[in-house]
């Protein structure tokens, strides 16, 4: 982490350690988790706190209105907060004005702080609270509350694990998501694109298709939409190849089927060279499309694990 973002943040009275902040911030608890890779530069912050849904979505409003580029959205311990920071300057210049006006709402609101349980309300006390990391966030609970929760965790898993998979009503939305990427792959053809956009349409589609159709979204339905999109998509390139092998034969007078036409089109050595190549093109960007879809999706269908 920068050392001016650094010092920033142990002014506000938070540990840096590694990529990772925590500490007492005028009375509330908070966590902050610096970018990884795959979140575009966002930085992460989560204050503790117990409120009504209601007061979490007031405060999350007004936070918007700072004129500050940011997501917040509440949690079942308070509120995440989602800053885009792309260079440290921008974050040693906005998060002060974040944090006050953050503290300042809270305070406003008489919302209780870091001796309260942000899950149900109740004081904190010291021999029964334990401090547990949540999706990344460090958040003080009474033990009570901490059994409470893994129960519901428990259950909501195993009812999702017994729940039918519906894999002929996933099939069916992995399948118009993949015409759809199959019918982007032929248009691009014509206009001499090779893409991985194709695929991202397919999967993306394929996968939400899935999800409003019924399907379980685990780790099949990654691998059906996976599949089902690669196969159209290979078959699309293989039908532009057949329309265009025709309609060179029939320009030419030739009375043949567009399969016989491509047959003898692959006999020449310099078009065979050019099928073969741009197929190894397509391959290449669709498997690169399907994966920068699949890691998003692989993190959307995780299931929660016991907090500790």
């Amino acid at each position: 982490m920068n050392k001016k973002v650094i010092s920033l943040l142990q002014q506000y009275g938070l540990t840096v350690t590694g990529n990772t902040a925590y500490g007492i911030m005028q009375g509330y608890e908070t966590s902050l988790r610096s970018p990884s890779p795959m979140e575009q530069s966002a930085y992460y912050i989560h204050v503790n706190f117990y409120a009504t849904d209601e007061k979490k979505q007031e405060i999350a409003a007004e936070l918007g209105r700072t004129g500050i580029k940011l997501t917040a959205t509440s949690s079942a311990y308070g509120l995440t907060i989602c800053f885009p920071a792309a260079f440290a300057g921008t974050l040693v210049k906005n998060l002060p004005v974040l944090f006050d006006r953050l503290i300042a709402l809270l305070k406003q609101n008489e919302l209780p702080g870091a001796d309260t349980c942000p899950y149900d309300g109740k004081p904190l006390i010291e021999a029964e609270k334990k401090r547990c990391s949540i999706n990344g966030f460090y958040v003080t609970l009474n033990n009570d509350c901490v059994s409470s929760i893994n129960r519901q965790i428990e259950e909501e898993n195993r009812a999702f694990a017994n729940a039918p998979n519906n894999y002929m009503q996933g099939i069916c939305g992995a399948l118009i998501g993949g015409i759809v990427g199959a019918a982007c792959t032929i248009a691009l053809y014509y206009i001499g694109f090779v893409s991985s956009l194709s695929a991202i349409i397919a999967v993306l589609l394929g996968a939400f298709l899935y999800r409003k159709f019924g399907g379980k979204p685990n780790v099949m339905m990654i691998v059906i939409v996976s599949v089902v999109s690669l196969i159209l998509i290979g078959a699309a390139f293989f039908v532009s190849y057949l329309i265009a092998a025709g309609t060179a034969a029939a320009e030419a007078g030739l009375h043949m089927s567009a399969l016989d036409a491509l047959l003898i089109c692959l006999d020449d050595s310099e078009f065979a060279s050019a099928f073969y190549s741009d197929f190894a093109m397509l391959f290449v960007f669709t498997i690169v499309g399907i994966v920068i879809v699949v890691i998003s999706l692989v993190r959307q269908i995780k299931r929660p694990k016991n907090i500790s």
